[in-house]
């Protein structure tokens, strides 16, 4: 199979995990629980998840690369895409480390980049892909 038909559902999971990261993250601070290997083990799952998320994209749009890079907005899509992967991975590190105030700015910053990213994905594969073969002409035979 090839990875192109993966990476919708990869991301979709890397897009959701930071969120029930982030309600984790809220019951931790309203609760007053300490942090635990529950949590942590959690964190880094979701820098997994995402790293993973940024290296489908890398792997599923190489065979389309030049229809994509002619979409004004997927340079800048591809761009935070690798930075997000970066804040993912301190997010992790911050979590291992036990850095909870810095990493909870860094978790709420995070999930803002993926928000955008989200938007701006959406609108490579849907304003840019979608829509265009919705509009063409239908071959009649």
């Amino acid at each position: 199979m090839e990875i192109i038909k993966l990476h919708a559902a990869i991301v979709h999971f890397g897009i959701a995990m930071p969120f029930a990261l982030l309600f984790m993250e809220v019951f931790y601070r309203v609760s007053k629980r300490q942090i635990d290997a529950l949590f942590i083990g959690f964190s880094l799952l979701v820098s997994l998840s995402v790293i993973l998320s940024t290296i489908s994209g890398m792997i599923s749009y190489e065979p389309i690369e030049d229809k994509l890079y002619q979409i004004p907005i997927f340079k800048i899509h591809k761009m935070l895409g690798l930075f997000i992967a970066v804040v993912f991975a301190l997010l992790g590190l911050l979590a291992f480390l036990k850095k909870h105030a810095l990493f909870s700015a860094v978790l709420v910053i995070g999930c803002v980049l993926m928000l955008i990213q989200g938007y701006l994905g959406g609108s490579v594969v849907y304003d840019h892909m979608v829509k265009p073969w919705l509009k063409a002409p239908t071959d009649p035979s």
